[in-house]
C-alpha cells in the first residue's frame, strides 16, 4: 500500500510541468502577437507623410502632402519652361512646352499616392505600405492641345514654306518658246512634326529636325514639252488706235498678263484673277470706259477689248472650251461685232471659261502694230 501511494505522488510534478510549458507558450504567443500588433500600429500610424517608395515623376516617399505638392509644382514649371529646339538647316526655332500647348496635371495621382497606407483595416494599410516600399510609380496627366500645337507651329514655321511653281514658257524675240522647269512646293509636315514632339523624353533638352513634304506642281516640264507640239485650235484679232496712248498701254499690260498661260484639263480661266486689279501701281492709265450708258474716263480703259478679243477666240474653240461667265457692255463697242463683247470690271465682272478639251491648252497673245490677237493651242476636241 505504501508503494502505490508513493507512485501516485511521483506523477504530480509531471502534470505541473506540462501546465507550466503551456503557460509559457501562451505567454510567448501573447508577447509575439502583442509585439506584432504594436509593430503594425507603429508601422501604419499616420505620420502625415507619403509612403516610402512612391514616385510621381519624381520620388515622393516620406514627404508631406504639402512638400510633395511644392516639388511637383516646381517640376511642372520646369517642364512648362523647357525649350524645344526645332531645326531646319541653319535655322533654329526655340519654343517652350507651354507655348506649344502642353499641360501637366499631377493633382489626381498625388491624391491617390497619398492614400496608400491610409485606407482599410490595419492589415490592409500595412500590406499597402509594404507593397509601396518595393516601388510604385504614378504617372502625371500629360496633355497636348493639338489645335494650339498645330497653330503655333504653323505660325512660327510658315517662313520655311515655299510655294510650287508650274513649269512655264518664256518667249524669245524670234517668238520661239523656252521652257522653265517646275518647282515643287516645299511645306513643313506639321503632322509628322507634332508626332516627333510628343515622343521626346521630357528630361532632355530636345533638338528636333523639322520634316518637310514636297507637293508636285500642276504643270511640269514634261507637260509643256507636249504642249509645244500642239496645233492651233482658234484665233481672233481686233484693231485698236495707237494714237490713244493711255488706252494702248492698258491693252498691252492686260494682254501680256495672259500671254503664255497654260490651262490644265478641267481648269477654269478667270480674266480678273489672271490680269489682276487695274491699278496705278500696276501701271494702268486713265482712259475712256463705259459706265452705265455713258463713256467716262476710268482707270484701265481698253482692258475690255482684251477680254472681248479673247472671248471671240474662245467662242471659235467652242468644242474644246465652255464659257462659264460673260457679260456684255451696256453700250455697243466698235472693236467686235454687236453682242460678241465681254466686259470686265475688277473684281465684280469677270470673264471665265473652262478647259473641256481633255488636255492642256496654251493661250498666246500678240500685238503687232495696231492689231491684237489671241490664239489657242491644244488638241481640238471633236464635236459629238
Amino acid at each position: 500500500m505504501d508503494k502505490d501511494s508513493g507512485s501516485a505522488d511521483e506523477s504530480k510534478p509531471l502534470i505541473s510541468t506540462k501546465r507550466y510549458t503551456l503557460i509559457i507558450v501562451v505567454i510567448i504567443a501573447v508577447v509575439i502577437i502583442g509585439g506584432i500588433g504594436v509593430s503594425l500600429v507603429l508601422y501604419t500610424r499616420d505620420t502625415g507623410q507619403i509612403a516610402k517608395g512612391i514616385a510621381l515623376e519624381i520620388p515622393l516617399g516620406q514627404l508631406s502632402f504639402a512638400d510633395a505638392k511644392f516639388k511637383l509644382e516646381q517640376q511642372r514649371t520646369k517642364l512648362y519652361e523647357r525649350p524645344l529646339q526645332l531645326t531646319a538647316g541653319e535655322k533654329t526655332f526655340s519654343l517652350t512646352m507651354k507655348e506649344l500647348g502642353f499641360t501637366y496635371s499631377y493633382e489626381e495621382p498625388l491624391q491617390q499616392a497619398y492614400l496608400i497606407g491610409r485606407e482599410g483595416n490595419i492589415f490592409n494599410k500595412a500590406a499597402a505600405k509594404l507593397r509601396a516600399s518595393w516601388g510604385i510609380a504614378f504617372t502625371p496627366d500629360y496633355k497636348w492641345n493639338n489645335q494650339t500645337l498645330s497653330g503655333i507651329l504653323t505660325q512660327h514655321l510658315s517662313s520655311l514654306n515655299s510655294p510650287a511653281e508650274n513649269a512655264h514658257f518664256i518667249f524669245n524675240p524670234d517668238n520661239s518658246m523656252q521652257i522653265v522647269a517646275e518647282k515643287a512646293e516645299k511645306q513643313v509636315d506639321v503632322e509628322s512634326l507634332i508626332t516627333s514632339i510628343k515622343r521626346v523624353p521630357f528630361e532632355d533638352i530636345a533638338q528636333i529636325p523639322i520634316p518637310f513634304k514636297s507637293i508636285k506642281p500642276g504643270i511640269t516640264q514634261k507637260d509643256l514639252e507636249k504642249v509645244k507640239s500642239y496645233g492651233l485650235i482658234s484665233e481672233y484679232s481686233t484693231i485698236f488706235d495707237l494714237n490713244q496712248k493711255e488706252r494702248t498701254i492698258n491693252l498691252k499690260l492686260a494682254a501680256k498678263a495672259i500671254d503664255g498661260l497654260v490651262l490644265k484639263p478641267g481648269e477654269t480661266f478667270s480674266f480678273n484673277q489672271t490680269v489682276g486689279p487695274r491699278t496705278v501701281k500696276a501701271g494702268y492709265q486713265e482712259a475712256m470706259i463705259i459706265e452705265g450708258n455713258s463713256f467716262v474716263p476710268g482707270l484701265g480703259g481698253g482692258v475690255c477689248q482684251v477680254s472681248s478679243t479673247l472671248y471671240n477666240a474662245v467662242h471659235l474653240a467652242a468644242s474644246s472650251v465652255t464659257v462659264v461667265e460673260r457679260s456684255r457692255h451696256s453700250l455697243p463697242v466698235t472693236y467686235v461685232p454687236p453682242g460678241q463683247d465681254a466686259t470686265v470690271a475688277y473684281p465684280d465682272l469677270d470673264f471665265k471659261f473652262r478647259n473641256d478639251s481633255g488636255d492642256f491648252i496654251l493661250i498666246r497673245s500678240d500685238i503687232n502694230g495696231h492689231s491684237l490677237s489671241f490664239k489657242l493651242y491644244g488638241k481640238a476636241k471633236k464635236k459629238q
